[in-house]
């Protein structure tokens, strides 16, 4: 027996969950309610991956407690170890997956306490809803709510009851129910467009299942029509609006996955069908089989190269064709609990790719359109966006090359106090391994965060303002020697690969910059100073030009320093620059942030 055939789910009819209790009802036939059982060999390798999370569960707070640190948009606390309400949910949810008897009055107690934590106050903004962590109260946190809680811990609810709902003892039963409306109630409240996949998807599955779970035919209703809405706007769009994430795509194929295995009506099915393949085509056109990485550019991501993980769900979705199982990279938290499946006419993406190709998307079509590109061959993929933010979730302009062994990643990032700058934006165009891009500055944009951390008044301090480009899992050679100014080119040969860059263009208001290159164990930088020192404060209303244009050559040598330097159209007002039959036009003043804030 296969790996992967362990992991599906144990789907026969014989175990169809129909349940006829007062309390429970008779499921719509729109439904099935699958009751997922994990073998007795799944459920000895979950107790093995809890060994480590049980040494997070404190008894006296029945959660789960974690360590905190830095800045994060929807917390308070910047360090200390707190109990998250999120993660305990799963946590129960995996005790019970595992049948040892033992832990069941533990998984009893934290859903007792977690659903006790959700907000249930008549006329309050935020019922419906979780916070983060045990201390942080809704009602006294400081830091916005994430109203994304209402659908994420609803989902883990779902799992526990629609597995697990009749070894519950009756009280908890009767909790879990009305957290359930409740939520799926919030969720219709604030009613979040399409635009939004995760969640669209997210909070599709929680209404149309809760409706029909418990014969509420408003939330049927909703449930049918926002998946509908969302597989109409994905077909208009060609695509999700968190375009090519690797963050969240791979969660709306859980979502998608968990409808495939509860939803029979065949018009909905048929739709949600349809979007779980469209998220296979975005990864399978992506992937760069020699470096074993999700190519660019990326509208959300965490991180820039894809975790362990990631193979282990190729592995299960290919039934064994692709990667080996990875033990120590399992996910406890949905063990066992999904059945993920490739669709066969993507496998050769993985197996036997075609290079040099360029995969071409355009993710946003109305005026001004937004455009990807991803340049992949047999040595590196290099990828870029034609209109993005400097937000940390975006990566406009990412290089990858190595092996999925080793992978190796060049990403450019805009700081302001060693974090990625909201209020920066990035153009550029992209022929094969070459771009032509800028950045330049934007007024009514946030700092940290798009749109949490506004500069409503223009205005923000800074120590520290610098164009970083960052190299992955690369040490610069000592050799290197920095220019002493803008439109000097460096030329690198990282591992075999040759990388060429020229700022050609760094001007804030006349500031002179300077190169720094640094690094540690992982990650290497070279970085072009605009400003560090005192605190200061910079106020975009004034600034009168602001704007840093690059050139990028990767996987071709270029001896010349010249061919690296493209032509300048003087123009007060605007950078116009044409390089290698490119050409780019950026406003140099710092105007109004563009349209397509959600995309861009």
């Amino acid at each position: 027996m296969t790996f992967v055939r362990t992991m599906i789910p144990l789907l026969s009819l014989s175990a169809f969950l129909f349940l006829y209790a007062p309390a429970w009802g008779q499921p719509s036939t729109a439904i099935q309610l699958n009751s997922i059982r994990l073998s007795q060999p799944q459920q000895q390798t979950l107790l093995k991956l809890l060994e480590g999370i049980h040494k997070r569960y404190d008894e006296k707070a029945r959660m789960l407690s974690t360590t905190v640190d830095g800045y994060q948009y929807h917390r308070d606390a910047t360090s200390g170890t707190l109990h998250e309400i999120r993660g305990s949910m799963v946590y129960a949810l995996a005790l019970l997956n595992t049948g040892d008897a033992q832990l069941r009055d533990r998984a009893h107690g934290i859903i007792a306490q977690c659903v006790g934590l959700q907000d249930t106050l008549t006329g309050s903004p935020t019922r419906g809803i979780w916070g983060y962590y045990l201390e942080e109260p809704l009602q006294t946190k400081k830091s916005p709510p994430d109203f994304n809680m209402a659908d994420f811990n609803a989902v883990t609810l779902l799992d526990i009851w629609m597995s697990h709902g009749p070894t519950l003892p009756p009280a908890l039963q009767q909790a879990v129910r009305r957290s359930l409306v409740l939520a799926a109630g919030a969720i219709q409240k604030r009613n979040m467009g399409p635009h939004y996949t995760n969640i669209a998807v997210m909070g599709s599955y929680v209404t149309y299942l809760v409706g029909h779970l418990f014969d509420l035919p408003t939330l049927q209703t909703y449930g049918r029509d926002k998946i509908e809405t969302l597989y109409q706007y994905t077909l208009q769009k060609g695509g999700f609006t968190e375009y090519n994430s690797p963050t969240y795509t791979i969660t709306a194929l859980e979502d998608l996955n968990r409808m495939q295995l509860h939803i029979v009506e065949p018009g909905t099915r048929q739709r949600i069908d349809s979007l779980y393949n469209l998220a296979w085509s975005m990864l399978a056109r992506h992937y760069h089989q020699p470096s074993g990485q999700w190519s660019g550019p990326h509208s959300r991501a965490y991180r820039s190269l894809v975790l362990p993980g990631f193979y282990n769900l190729l592995h299960e979705a290919s039934e064994g064709k692709l990667f080996a199982e990875n033990p120590k990279a399992l996910d406890w938290g949905n063990y066992g609990r999904l059945r993920h499946r490739l669709p066969a006419y993507l496998l050769s993406y993985f197996t036997k790719p075609t290079f040099p190709r360029t995969e071409r998307d355009v993710f946003e079509p109305d005026a001004p359109p937004i455009v990807g590109t991803s340049y992949l061959t047999d040595r590196f993929a290099l990828s870029s966006s034609n209109r993005s933010s400097m937000w940390n979730q975006r990566r406009p302009l990412l290089a990858y090359w190595g092996t999925p062994d080793k992978p190796k990643y060049l990403q450019l990032r805009f700081l302001h106090d060693e974090y990625d700058f909201s209020s920066a934006s990035f153009y550029s165009e992209q022929r094969n391994g070459k771009v032509l891009a800028a950045i330049n500055l934007s007024k009514g944009a946030g700092d940290k965060h798009i749109h949490i951390d506004l500069l409503k008044d223009g205005t923000f301090e800074a120590r520290d303002l610098r164009v970083r480009f960052e190299l992955g899992n690369v040490q610069l050679p000592d050799t290197l020697r920095l220019p002493e100014g803008p439109n000097q080119p460096i030329r690198l040969v990282l591992e075999g690969l040759p990388l060429n860059l020229n700022l050609f263009e760094a001007t804030l208001d006349g500031r002179p910059g300077r190169w720094e290159k640094g690094g540690n164990a992982t990650t290497a930088w070279l970085d072009y100073v605009i400003y560090s020192g005192p605190t200061t404060r910079f106020d975009l209303n004034t600034i009168q030009k602001a704007v840093w244009g690059l050139t990028l050559s990767v996987g071709a040598p270029t001896p010349d320093p010249n061919a690296m330097r493209p032509q300048i159209q003087p123009d007060p007002a605007v950078l116009k620059a044409t390089w290698q039959g490119m050409s780019l036009s950026v406003p140099t003043q710092v105007l109004p942030q563009p349209k397509h804030v959600g995309w861009y």
